[in-house]
């Protein structure tokens, strides 16, 4: 084991064990001695993780955080994730997710040829385990290989201003698939409360923070990671209202409050409920008002359309209709309804009756998620891989303005 790990991946877990389980041995089977790995149960019964971990805390790579006498709220255990960890970076990946931890490899190259690495992230990859599959998807594989360096100031506009018309801003800059260095954490931990981790919607916070704190951001366009999805995700209940509602209301037991009824929610009429829009928005929110960062002039109308675009994802008829309604009525009591003119929901278009498309498009490679019976995000992955370029091949072009996908 290497002093200082170049890279520490951090999967904290709560009640989800079988996917735990594979997740950990997945990245095990990669045998280099320069990443470390924090995994972090939450779990009712700690019993189960563990007797899984007997056999594996002996790993020198391995730190393993058991289950409390109490169940840690999502601040809590990410928190104590990145405590733990000892790398030069750090990454936060779900329980049910994949990284390639030979990524660090291209941090290394391009820390040789920029002396300073904040913040290092790539495109990802999607994939629904066998249990989450209403319809039938493919799966989206960038084809790029250039590696770019991203102006901060840029990246912060973005993100707060919610231009580019799509249904979310650019949000990849954090942890969450991303390597943030330790140095930028520690910074991050020194300025806002003495936590690595203090809002409730961790990934999204994180993203504030790094975005007013670290400095050399770089982005690959090609993917190191899977974003999986399972059954017990959110991401697979993101779709469906009634879901969305049971899952908000246990994380809103767990977080110990409802965080919608926060003093910075007074005006902000969004719950996190309806959907990931007004999650996002939530978090920026708090942010600002909490830390004293001036709103971004015309944000506001930007938000509004990325609303009614992020409407067209949902599953059926009635959850359209359903979150239509909510945010409808929320921007009708938004500073007197300025901004709902701005709303403008996308037509519905039924998921079941979409068009399924493999093949070569737009430099993506979309392919059949059920390519080769594959049945976890590793399995997909590294099937995927080999028909991407290898990391060492990739282009290095910090000098290029770019904009980030």
């Amino acid at each position: 084991m290497f002093a200082q790990p170049k890279l520490t991946i951090c999967v904290p877990s709560r009640n989800r064990q079988p996917y735990f389980q594979e997740t950990i041995r997945s990245q095990l089977t990669n045998l280099r001695t320069d990443i470390e790995y924090v995994f972090a149960d939450n779990s009712d019964d700690a019993s189960v993780m563990n007797d899984f971990m007997a056999d594996l805390i002996g790993d020198p790579r391995v730190t393993y955080l058991p289950s409390g006498d109490r169940v840690y709220s999502m601040v809590e255990n990410w928190d104590r994730c990145i405590e733990a960890a000892k790398g030069e970076f750090v990454c936060m990946i779900g329980d049910d997710d994949y990284v390639d931890v030979n990524v660090a490899d291209v941090i290394v190259r391009s820390q040789t040829e920029h002396a300073e690495v904040d913040v290092f992230v790539w495109s990802r990859l999607t994939y629904n385990w066998p249990d989450n599959r209403p319809n039938h998807c493919n799966v989206s594989a960038p084809l790029g290989t250039d590696v770019h360096r991203l102006p901060r100031a840029w990246l912060y506009k973005e993100f707060f201003s919610w231009k580019g018309e799509t249904a979310t801003p650019n949000m990849a800059f954090g942890f969450y698939h991303g390597a943030v260095s330790k140095r930028v954490m520690d910074k991050i931990k020194a300025k806002y409360g003495g936590k690595y981790c203090e809002y409730p919607v961790v990934d999204f916070e994180n993203v504030c923070k790094v975005l007013v704190t670290a400095e050399h951001m770089f982005y690959s366009e090609r993917p190191f990671s899977v974003l999986g999805s399972c059954a017990q995700s959110n991401s697979a209940k993101i779709k469906m209202t009634d879901k969305i509602k049971d899952s908000h209301a246990q994380f809103m037991i767990e977080t110990g409050r409802n965080i919608d009824e926060d003093p910075h929610m007074k005006d902000f009429p969004f719950p996190s409920a309806l959907g990931l829009a007004a999650c996002i928005a939530q978090v920026q929110n708090w942010f600002r008002t909490t830390y004293g960062y001036k709103a971004i002039e015309g944000w506001e109308a930007n938000f509004a359309e990325a609303c009614g675009l992020s409407c067209g994802i949902m599953g059926s008829r009635a959850d359209y209709d359903r979150t239509v309604e909510g945010y409808r009525a929320a921007f009708g009591r938004w500073k007197n309804g300025s901004y709902l003119k701005h709303f403008k929901p996308v037509k519905y278009s039924d998921p079941t009756g979409a068009m399924f498309f493999t093949g070569v498009s737009n430099n993506h490679l979309y392919l059949d998620e059920e390519i080769g019976g594959v049945r976890t995000p590793a399995e997909l992955y590294h099937l995927v891989n080999q028909m991407l370029a290898p990391g060492e091949e990739l282009n290095l072009n910090f000098n290029e303005h770019f904009k980030a996908a």
